[in-house]
């Protein structure tokens, strides 16, 4: 299933984006940031080899003017990113739903920056080697930038984490994946991997009773087998009648740590031939709603 998920990621199809007035803050300290942030997944850079796809790392994608590579500072193996005549500019584009990143440096001065604008600049006087924001709105991307004159060092990060805002002692808000030429849910027919529509019964899906399973794709959570009694999914039509999919496994996504499955029954009760609007629910938090095709 990920395989078709990785070439919808691959194709650019997937988006989630939540537009709003910046409002995040800067952590030059690991473990305050840490404790601002969930959901949190770490590239250290140790297992990375160059590769020739531009550094597409779990679904991070790494982009540089200039060449980039894995080497060593400080016995740690970093990215560089190698800068073109006077000028370095190293860009992180961060999965959906994140709304927290931090990395290391080793390299200064640096200006590093946020989507959401906020930015901080690395100087040679800094007793910290750590910049992390957190913000209450999806950041989109992490730029890494120097202008000096030559020799212009390389940007240089180690350790770069991302996930999302912890709010108190507030679960994770679920986002649903949608797709970005119709924004309808990403959600694919759990024995085939086809797309929608869906029918609610089909002879191909090797389930003893007909019925259909098709899996939901999230951020913002975490989720284990163990989490599938906190998940419920409602199909809601156009006449705001509610339905209730039952949950039948959560779970990562291997390929894709940062996602999480929700693999649900089409019951006998939804109506057919129309367009329902499905929301996720997980821990009393209400994800996004989606349009879905039931044939």
């Amino acid at each position: 299933m990920l395989r078709s998920v990785a070439k919808l990621f691959g194709t650019g199809m997937i988006l989630l984006v939540i537009c709003g007035a910046a409002n995040a803050t800067v952590f030059r300290d690991r473990a305050a940031f840490n404790a601002a942030s969930q959901n949190r997944h770490v590239i250290d850079f140790e297992s990375v080899v160059n590769t020739a796809d531009g550094f597409n790392i779990d679904g991070v994608v790494f982009q540089n003017p200039g060449s980039m590579g894995i080497g060593t500072q400080q016995g740690s193996k970093v990215l560089l990113g190698n800068s073109v005549g006077e000028f370095t500019r190293l860009t992180i584009f961060l999965p959906p739903g994140t709304t927290a990143v931090g990395c290391d440096q080793f390299s200064t001065p640096m200006i590093v920056s946020i989507s959401t604008g906020e930015n901080v600049m690395m100087n040679p006087a800094d007793a910290s080697t750590f910049v992390g924001f957190v913000s209450d709105q999806p950041i989109q991307s992490l730029v890494i930038t120097l202008d000096f004159p030559e020799p212009t060092p390389a940007a240089v990060i180690d350790n770069l984490t991302y996930g999302q805002r912890l709010a108190g002692n507030e679960p994770p808000v679920p986002q649903l994946l949608t797709t970005t030429d119709t924004a309808r849910a990403l959600a694919l027919d759990s024995v085939t991997t086809a797309s929608e529509p869906f029918h609610v019964l089909s002879a191909h899906n090797f389930a003893v009773d007909g019925h259909t399973r098709i899996t939901l794709l999230l951020v913002g959570v975490a989720l284990e087998p163990a989490d599938a009694p906190f998940v419920t999914v409602q199909a809601e039509d156009a006449q705001q009648h509610l339905f209730n999919l039952p949950v039948e496994a959560t779970s990562r996504a291997k390929e894709l740590a940062w996602i999480s499955q929700v693999t649900v029954r089409l019951p006998d009760t939804l109506p057919t031939a129309v367009d329902l609007n499905i929301s996720v629910t997980v821990r009393g938090k209400v994800s996004n709603k989606a349009p879905l095709r039931i044939e």
